[in-house]
């Protein structure tokens, strides 16, 4: 999520300088420090007519600060949380009909809505509602944004094994924008059960606890 969010920075960041004057640029950043708790997870069922039926969910909760230069907002907490389903041809791998994508976060919600444990021990979730856009991705090159809906979302995240750091530092050079992006941290591989929209939900997939922080910048010029 982290890095959705700096690529709209990025983009932000790129229409402003588009109107400048030569020579003149705008910098964006995002940074994210504190705890998350990720899980990412998906289901498939045959049809029984040559196609097969996914779901999955990706859902991520963060406690601590995030903050960015182009809203000079900084928020507490968030949650984000992804739906999507899609059918294939069982022989070309192919989708059938129209994949459905929603998507949507929340930002500071109330003390308690979110727990850590000590040490990536553990995370939890109570009672958390969240706003979803559906969006159209049939066309490869644009997304088209649809209805809205509110979903429940509650879970607990439980470390298992052992807690590995990560340390990383990378720049990017482009035409019109110079990309700066670094983290430090600590993660730990989790298993995790609740519930979205009244179903249970699992980690039929992987889910983590980590700690850290984060950083995004972007400087964008005029060519």
């Amino acid at each position: 999520m982290a890095a959705l969010v700096a690529a709209v920075l990025m983009l932000s960041a790129g229409r402003v300088a588009a109107g400048t004057t030569g020579g003149s640029g705008t910098d964006g950043y995002f940074t994210q420090n504190g705890k998350t708790a990720d899980v990412f997870s998906f289901d498939c069922v045959s049809n029984g007519d040559g196609t097969t039926t996914c779901t999955g969910f990706s859902l991520n909760a963060f406690s601590g600060k995030l903050s960015d230069n182009l809203s000079g907002v900084s928020h507490s907490n968030q949650v984000c949380l992804g739906l999507d389903t899609w059918t294939t041809n069982d022989d070309t791998g192919e989708f059938v009909g129209t994949a459905v994508s929603e998507r949507g976060c929340e930002v500071d919600l109330p003390n308690g809505a979110i727990k850590f444990g000590a040490n990536l021990s553990s995370a939890a979730l109570i009672g958390v509602r969240v706003s979803v856009q559906q969006f159209d991705c049939s066309d490869k090159t644009d997304c088209i944004p649809g209805g809205t809906r509110t979903v429940g979302v509650s879970g607990s995240w439980t470390g298992i094994g052992p807690i590995t750091s990560s340390k990383y530092r990378s720049t990017n050079r482009g035409e019109i924008c110079r990309e700066y992006d670094a983290g430090k941290g600590s993660n730990r591989e989790a298993t995790f059960a609740g519930t979205i929209d009244g179903s249970a939900a699992g980690s039929n997939g992987f889910a983590s606890l980590g700690v850290g922080k984060f950083t995004y910048r972007s400087r964008c010029v005029e060519v």
